[in-house]
């Protein structure tokens, strides 16, 4: 976004000051959001509230991967299971470095989701 001006020309936008701060925070370690445990995201999230229930930091570490709230999200995150179970496979550490070899030829998870996605617990 940097590289298409949006912090220039952003700012006539209602509301872009905080968008900005928020993406901003996304990249900052130390106030990006703390993860679904350590009360990152939506309350009412039912993921949010199983992570937490069960103990885990990452889905993928479920016993019960992938359950019905990760498929639901998956319809609007194509690569979200096939993902996960890479991360299964080489550990998230070594996952991690591929994702930022992926990102160094331009690719983009925003690039590639969709919607409707369901995160319902129903």
């Amino acid at each position: 976004m940097i590289n298409e001006g949006y912090e220039l020309w952003g700012t006539d936008t209602p509301g872009f000051s905080e968008f900005w701060q928020y993406l901003t925070n996304l990249c900052d370690p130390d106030k990006s959001c703390p993860g679904c445990r350590r009360n990152g995201g939506l309350p009412s999230c039912p993921i949010r509230k199983c992570a937490r229930e069960r103990q885990i930091e990452v889905c993928v570490y479920c016993e019960e991967y992938p359950c019905k709230g990760v498929l639901g999200l998956a319809k609007g995150c194509p690569n979200l299971v096939a993902d996960g179970r890479r991360i299964q496979e080489i550990g998230i550490t070594i996952w991690i470095n591929e994702q930022e070899e992926r990102v160094k030829t331009g690719f983009a998870y925003v690039d590639i989701r969709c919607y409707p996605y369901d995160i319902s617990d129903e």
